[in-house]
């Protein structure tokens, strides 16, 4: 693992346990330099990684501060981005696994996943419906020493289910961003797109309470079948 990432690890972690609380502002880049023994480019890298994942803000003039999330209960009540949790009780959840395997790292999928590049990730592509209707085509990508021994019946149900039950893995946090595209035939042919129809898509990183990322996820709906709702507060 490179330095600046280490670093970021380490810093993450005393967020996630709460030795650098909320609005506390960190020490001085260059006490920080000098902490984890590096020069003020590699701590820059490191910050930069923390500042894209909403953990902590730079505030001009004043330093740098640890951010507040809004995700926190929502993730701590069981992860309600689990499909199966989201829809209990109203709508049955199944997939169909499409693609499952395990392929080495590459230079993205080792930028994304704060791993090593040929280090082994599950490769994983599921398409998921509601009462029997298309909904969702997920692409996800797991560190293999993360969730090891995966097998293929598991991902039948909810995989969030077996990670935090069986695996008794903690999910601290999730990072998304919305954005959306032209559909391929691989869209089109599950969702029900038309040549030319975009689809949404949520690309979301998932932590967990060790500052490890559990996974990074490609979920891609029908755009005329896409919700999202969020309250921001003004503080």
């Amino acid at each position: 693992m490179t330095k600046y990432r280490d670093i970021a690890d380490q810093i993450r972690s005393k967020i996630i346990n709460g030795e650098y609380t909320v609005g506390m502002k960190l020490p001085y880049e260059y006490i920080l330099c000098v902490n984890y023994r590096c020069n003020k480019e590699t701590m820059k890298k490191a910050l930069d990684i923390l500042v894209k994942e909403g953990l902590i803000i730079r505030r001009r003039g004043a330093g740098t501060f640890v951010k507040e999330t809004t995700l926190q209960d929502g993730i701590n009540k069981q992860f309600e981005r689990s499909l199966t949790r989201r829809f209990l009780g109203r709508k049955t959840v199944s997939s169909q696994v499409i693609v499952f395997e395990v392929v080495p790292a590459d230079h993205f999928l080792a930028e994304k996943l704060q791993i090593e590049e040929g280090d082994f990730v599950y490769h994983i592509i599921r398409d998921r419906s509601l009462d029997g209707e298309p909904y969702v085509e997920e692409i996800t990508y797991l560190p293999l020493n993360i969730v090891p021994h995966l097998k293929v019946n598991i991902l039948n149900h909810s995989l969030y289910d077996y990670i935090t039950q069986d695996l008794h893995l903690r999910i601290q946090s999730c990072h998304l961003n919305i954005t959306s595209s032209l559909s391929s035939s691989m869209e089109r042919d599950f969702l029900g797109l038309s040549k030319g129809e975009p689809y949404i898509q949520e690309e979301q990183t998932t932590y967990l309470t060790t500052g490890a990322i559990l996974e990074y996820c490609l979920s891609r709906y029908h755009y005329a079948q896409y919700e999202f709702s969020t309250i921001l507060v003004n503080h």
